[in-house]
């Protein structure tokens, strides 16, 4: 059930906020979603820069790009344990005006963002259905967004077990892949070059994916008010994460170039054919589907976390007050 708690901006009102029932594998599935949803989408930084550089950014960046988001994100979220994330960060830092800006920006950016989840599900489910027409690939990426809005509404709770499943669902091909792939591996493969090495091209590439892959982190602080214990669970969900997600992208990767060594075909989508040549025609189908459970996974993490920033923003009288409400039933913004 809900709770009621008092808030310091309102003093003497009390109101009633979600129930705190996250766990920390619940946040660490949300938290995988929210930065990463497997390997997919990094295959255009092997196309452009080449094993050797997609290896070693791989390797790098999650020390100096995601773990300090990260340990910020478990550090201001233990000591404001609230709904909104950011919105709070920022408003007890520099007042209502930014933590308005910083709220409604972010707000409007996820309307875009989370828009793209039910059409790359949709894209995925062409693999098996190529003749899809434009009706029935709208009517599947409407049956997805009500699929995924109603395990929101049912609670956090709901979306903390579902992102596990997903989370091992998504993961499971890639290690098929990865353990099939370990008897062929040829090592001396990743330092072999791209025809683009060296060129502003291969840099703007290689770091646009590398950072987009390995952020969203602070989305992960929007649910700190439904989260048990986060002066213990964020610390150690964050840690397991940044973990998880370097795994989930260096061994694929280490192991794919061996099977497919033609760079140019390293963009986007192109991991289930990787998978094909090492597998066959089912592991190849396979990783596809994982593609369409990470859609399902990302679309569901992004929409708890990003629904929590009007909640919060009407919280704290930023917004009109009836985003403010919760479900009678479910406790949920």
């Amino acid at each position: 059930m809900a709770t009621s708690v008092s808030l310091p901006q309102h003093k003497g009102a009390v109101v009633v906020r979600p129930p705190r029932t996250l766990g920390f594998t619940s946040l660490v599935g949300i938290t995988f979603f929210c930065v990463a949803g497997g390997a997919y989408g990094l295959e255009d930084a092997v196309g452009a820069a080449g094993p050797a550089w997609a290896l070693l950014a791989i390797l790098v960046v999650p020390w100096v790009w995601s773990l300090p988001m990260a340990l910020m994100t478990a550090e201001l979220t233990t000591a404001i344990p609230e709904d909104g994330g950011y919105v709070v960060w920022v408003e007890r830092a520099f007042g209502r005006f930014w933590g308005f800006q910083e709220g409604w920006w972010s707000w409007l950016c996820s309307f875009a963002d989370n828009a793209l989840y039910p059409v790359m599900f949709a894209e995925y489910l062409r693999f098996w259905f190529p003749g899809t027409t434009s009706v029935q690939f709208w009517l599947v990426c409407l049956t997805m967004i009500a699929v995924v809005a109603c395990l929101n509404v049912r609670g956090a709770h709901i979306v903390g077990f579902s992102s596990v499943l997903f989370t091992l669902l998504v993961l499971a091909p890639f290690a098929a892949m990865v353990l099939l792939g370990v008897p062929h591996l040829k090592p001396s493969v990743w330092f072999l070059q791209q025809s683009t090495a060296g060129r502003p091209e291969m840099w703007s590439t290689l770091l646009s994916v590398m950072l987009w892959n390995y952020s969203g982190w602070d989305n992960a602080g929007c649910c700190g008010g439904e989260v048990n214990e986060p002066h213990r669970t964020y610390p150690r969900a964050m840690v397991a994460v940044v973990a998880i997600v370097l795994m989930a992208y260096l061994l694929p990767v280490a192991v794919g170039v061996s099977a497919g060594q033609d760079w140019s075909k390293w963009k986007a989508g192109y991991f289930p054919e990787v998978a094909q040549q090492i597998g066959g025609a089912g592991l190849g189908a396979w990783l596809a589907m994982g593609g369409l459970v990470s859609a399902m996974g990302l679309f569901s993490a992004l929409l708890l976390t990003s629904s929590r920033v009007p909640y919060a923003m009407a919280m704290r009288r930023m917004l009109p007050a009836p985003l403010a409400r919760l479900h009678p039933r479910y406790g949920t913004p």
